[in-house]
């Protein structure tokens, strides 16, 4: 099972989860990582800032944080931490459905765990390009 979603407190009751897996699974199969072990979990933006602090040294939340663990003997690749709490912050800004932020930024983690970074102006936009195609494909498929 290469997607596993844990949400210990309910954040996904405000989107359909469904429906963010299918847009996941599109998108893995797309990057040609189904058979590879991807966690992501809903997490409170206290949490977050706990988890940015600790491993960034950046003491403010953010809408998601990925981990790599590749390990070729578990075909595990990552996690995938998300604040739902934030991404319904971003929505006006980005003006975006709850469900096309929190897809977006699930893919952007993906993408993360993958090596891509927008650590300069080029990078940024094939990423942001990237995660943004792929998230359409994803919903036209469904």
């Amino acid at each position: 099972m290469p997607l596993i979603i844990s949400d210990s407190n309910n954040y996904t009751r405000s989107f359909n989860k469904s429906t963010f897996k299918k847009i996941i699974e599109k998108s893995l199969k797309k990057l040609k990582l189904s058979s590879k072990t991807i966690y992501i979990t809903f997490i409170s933006d206290y949490q977050m800032t706990k988890i940015n602090h600790e491993f960034a040294k950046i003491k403010k939340s953010t809408d998601v944080l990925s981990f790599n663990y590749e390990n070729d003997i578990n075909n595990i690749i990552g996690e995938i931490f998300i604040s739902v709490n934030y991404c319904k912050k971003n929505i006006k800004k980005n003006n975006n459905s709850l469900i096309k932020e929190i897809s977006i930024v699930a893919i952007h983690g993906i993408l993360h765990l993958i090596d891509y970074d927008h650590d300069n102006k080029i990078n940024e936009k094939i990423m942001f390009d990237l995660q943004e195609n792929l998230y359409k494909f994803a919903r036209l498929k469904q």
